[in-house]
């Protein structure tokens, strides 16, 4: 006859995998502000040639021609004289029509 002997047993905490990050959230609904271009640039001036509709596209292009983008950022300046002073402020303006 054999006899076999347990020991205690350590309970071993369960890894826990990390989390995976999702994608990223869509851009919300509003004025679009930039516009992302591929171009030519010199000392003194840039030619944008082609626009892209998001910047992971134009990221994309970068990448494949191993050339830079250009973001161009549309802005206008607004006077608020709500508090009985001229207080400037910027708003984004939606460049595309």
């Amino acid at each position: 006859m054999s006899t076999a002997t347990v020991s205690n047993l350590v309970e071993v905490p369960a890894v826990e995998k990390p989390s995976r990050r999702g994608r990223k959230p869509q851009e919300k609904e509003g004025p679009q502000v930039a516009r992302f271009f591929m171009g030519d640039a010199d000392d003194e001036s840039i030619s944008l040639q082609r626009e892209f509709k998001s910047e992971a596209e134009a990221q994309l292009e970068s990448l494949k021609l191993d050339r830079p983008y250009y973001t161009v950022e549309s802005w206008k300046a607004v006077a608020d004289l709500s508090n009985g002073s001229i207080a400037i402020e910027k708003r984004a303006v939606s460049s595309r029509t």
